[in-house]
């Protein structure tokens, strides 16, 4: 077999995938043009104002001004007697769940500072700790000063020293 051979094979075989692939997009549907939607706001806009003439050079040009569209109305945003009822209403139910929830809070940080103080001194450290800043301040107000010292002395010397600072009054 001489080197021609191969290279005639290789040809033809090329040739004749470029032909069938050059058939299979030949015959292929074409896609439909994409449709073209109108702007969202298309409806809402001011209808086009004639155009000026152009103003001749002696005179000066008027600032235009637009007329209001009759279409458009503005709101009137004051609010009903309704709605203020509504609103007063509303407002007072925060108020009382709000209430409720302070003084359950301060029940279950009385409870938690009760416990705590229960509790062996490395015990009490350790759930203090997993409490935030705040948290932990609010309970420690409810302990004796001696078992709060105590406890501020187990906890990490960092941790400590913004605690006895968040117990601290602002002085005047």
């Amino acid at each position: 077999m001489s080197t021609k051979t191969p290279i005639l094979i290789l040809l033809g075989m090329c040739l004749s995938f470029s032909l069938v692939m050059a058939a299979i997009i030949a015959l292929r549907p074409h896609p439909a043009p994409p449709k073209r939607r109108p702007p969202a706001l298309a409806q809402y806009r001011a209808p086009a104002a004639p155009a000026a003439p152009a103003p001749s050079p002696k005179t000066e040009p008027k600032p235009q001004t637009l007329a209001p569209s009759p279409a458009l109305k503005p709101m009137d945003l004051t609010p009903s007697a309704e709605a203020a009822r509504e609103l007063d209403l509303v407002k007072k139910e925060l108020r009382t769940q709000i209430a409720a929830l302070k003084k359950d809070r301060g029940q279950m940080i009385g409870n938690l500072a009760a416990q705590l103080a229960d509790l062996p001194l490395t015990e009490a450290a350790a759930q203090l700790a997993a409490l935030d800043d705040e948290s932990a301040a609010l309970v420690l107000v409810h302990l004796k000063p001696e078992i709060r010292r105590a406890l501020l002395d187990q906890l990490e010397p960092a941790r400590g020293k913004r605690l006895t600072l968040a117990l601290t009054p602002p002085s005047r």
